[in-house]
């Protein structure tokens, strides 16, 4: 989703809480209370993989994961990270950069998240999964 799409969709949830407060109704939805499913993000059921990186727990330092950098074809060209816990990487970094051909993947029980980051001011995109698929392309004739 776009940095402006995002801010458009704050803008109109404000919008809609202050009009709410004025008829005395506080049944508004919050943004970091809706999940968001890939395809809503992606515009797509697949995703091509451009990075991968070990996901580290802030507190502990230990890896608990990866995180993939998935470039969203279908929707705009946008970037979005997926965090995928307990699971050995389908790829590393350097096999990533020698495969020639674009790499598509699928990510299981994924969950898309807005929370308001204090530090840009903004709602941000969170994104998790419990597993991740490389998508086998057909051989082209």
């Amino acid at each position: 989703m776009t940095q402006l799409n995002l801010q458009l969709v704050v803008m109109h949830q404000y919008k809609l809480t202050k009009l709410l407060e004025k008829v005395g109704n506080d049944m508004s939805i919050k943004p970091n209370n809706v999940n968001i499913t890939f395809e809503g993000v992606a515009k797509s059921d697949k995703g091509r993989l451009i990075g991968i990186r070990p996901l580290i727990d802030f507190n502990t330092k230990v890896q608990k994961g990866y995180t993939y950098e998935i470039l969203l074809e279908g929707n705009g060209f946008e970037k979005i990270q997926i965090k995928v816990e307990n699971h050995p990487p389908l790829l590393t970094e350097e096999e990533l950069s020698a495969i020639k051909e674009p790499i598509y993947m699928m990510f299981e029980n994924f969950v898309g998240k807005f929370y308001f980051s204090e530090r840009s001011k903004s709602f941000e995109l969170t994104c998790k999964a419990s597993k991740a698929l490389i998508i086998r392309q057909a051989a082209k004739a």
